[in-house]
């Protein structure tokens, strides 16, 4: 049984093609930010997939994970311009009601982030209680047992993002004693506000043995570790990776990242808007593995995980008729 807002999606179909010409099928993304170069991943991912299908898409991104009014703003930006499905990046885990409304005359798809059970039709995504697991096994891994590694915590905003399945991952997988948290920060996914939570507690607190964080807060790290008293004191983890991230692991100046495969999972996206355009009942949940990269373990396997040198964001696909 068809829903409403799909009965009209095929109607609008066969009206265009009664009239001798095919309906672009148009699909809006939203994202949280892109700030970092993760983001920028996913969107070539989509936009490379949405010309092989000949769909128009349109990005917005919503400058921050604090910024809940301006993704419900384009929320609404994307109705006004006709999208006949949402990918949405969210700003957080519970839908703001004023989308939660919309979302049954606008057929979504969450992102890369997750959201509260059963609010959209299906979900892209790699879950971020098992990317905190993986870091959470390496541990176990690398650090001998009851060594109370002195450990710094900076994942990002506080509770946006996926970070509180990450942390929650991470202490449901070490072992205990393995580490000692000896504080945690939170703050914008922007390098200048790490870097300044970073120097603050430098300036107050002995340098940790250990910093686990997302890619923005490592990449930070990295330089700002640099001093001779630091110099080599500190391991870092990343919970995701971006190409500073990829760069400092060459160099073998982080332990170790997790890879979701981001730019693969930006062409799931649209793969699963496709479907959906062709009628199929999509699985709640797709994406791909979660890969581990080390210094000289599995840094080939990067393709489908980072974004293509130079490529700059691109906020703006047409449909090609021909296609």
């Amino acid at each position: 049984m068809l829903t409403p807002s799909r009965a009209a999606l095929f109607a609008t179909l066969f009206v265009a093609a009664q009239q001798g010409q095919a309906a672009p099928f148009k699909v809006c993304a939203l994202y949280p930010h892109l700030k970092d170069s993760y983001w920028i991943s996913v969107n070539q991912g989509m936009v490379e997939r949405a010309r092989e299908y000949g769909m128009a898409l349109k990005v917005m991104e919503a400058g921050g994970y604090a910024n809940q009014d301006t993704q419900v703003e384009q929320f609404y930006k994307c109705q006004a311009w006709g999208a006949d499905l949402v990918l949405l990046g969210s700003v957080s885990y519970q839908i703001d009601s004023r989308i939660k409304s919309q979302l049954n005359k606008t057929p979504t798809v969450a992102v890369i982030n997750q959201v509260e059970p059963d609010s959209v039709i299906a979900t892209v995504g790699v879950s971020w209680y098992e990317m905190g697991k993986n870091l959470g096994l390496y541990i176990n891994n690398r650090f001998k047992p009851h060594s109370r590694v002195k450990t710094l915590i900076m994942y990002g905003p506080r509770g946006r993002g996926g970070n509180q399945f990450i942390n929650k991952g991470v202490g449901d997988a070490v072992e205990p004693d393995r580490l000692q948290v000896v504080g945690e920060l939170y703050g914008s996914n922007s390098a200048a506000v790490q870097r300044q939570l970073l120097k603050d507690y430098l300036a107050t607190n002995p340098v940790p043995e250990l910093i686990i964080g997302g890619a923005v807060s490592t990449e930070v790290a990295v330089n700002e570790l640099r001093q001779p008293l630091a110099e080599g004191k500190t391991k870092l983890l990343s919970s995701y990776l971006t190409h500073g991230v990829y760069r400092a692991l060459l160099r073998g100046k982080i332990l170790m990242a997790n890879s979701d495969q981001m730019r693969l999972q930006g062409k799931m996206s649209i793969d699963a808007a496709h479907r959906w355009q062709q009628g199929e009942t999509l699985p709640k949940v797709l994406g791909p593995s979660i890969i581990s990269l080390t210094p000289g373990y599995h840094l080939d396997l990067v393709d489908d995980s980072l974004s293509s040198p130079g490529f700059m964001p691109v906020y703006e696909v047409t449909a090609d008729p021909n296609r």
